[in-house]
């Protein structure tokens, strides 16, 4: 019973965090996403920076701003699919 409550505390912590850090861009540079917190994500695109709320779901990311939520997919391998299937990879430090 004692290995059970761990295994489930641990799968609920695992769930709390987003798996998200750092930026994302795409293979032109023209998109990047900066995830700043649990909650905020700084997305420049084409040089026009913008600070938005996102949340993840599902493995979905949906970040929402004033014209709507824009729903991504986090794919296997860690990057983030976008509209029209352009892809985000995580930037190295």
């Amino acid at each position: 019973m004692k290995k059970l409550c761990v295994v489930v505390l641990a799968s609920l912590l695992a769930a709390c965090g987003s798996g998200l850090d750092g930026s994302y861009t795409d293979s032109m540079g023209t998109t990047t996403l900066t995830f700043e917190s649990d909650d905020k994500v700084l997305m420049n695109v084409m040089g026009v920076e913008t600070e938005l709320d996102y949340r993840v779901e599902d493995g979905k990311l949906k970040i929402s701003s004033p014209m709507g939520t824009q729903v991504m997919s986090i794919l296997d391998d860690g990057s983030i699919e976008g509209p029209m299937g352009f892809k985000l990879t995580k930037q190295e430090k």
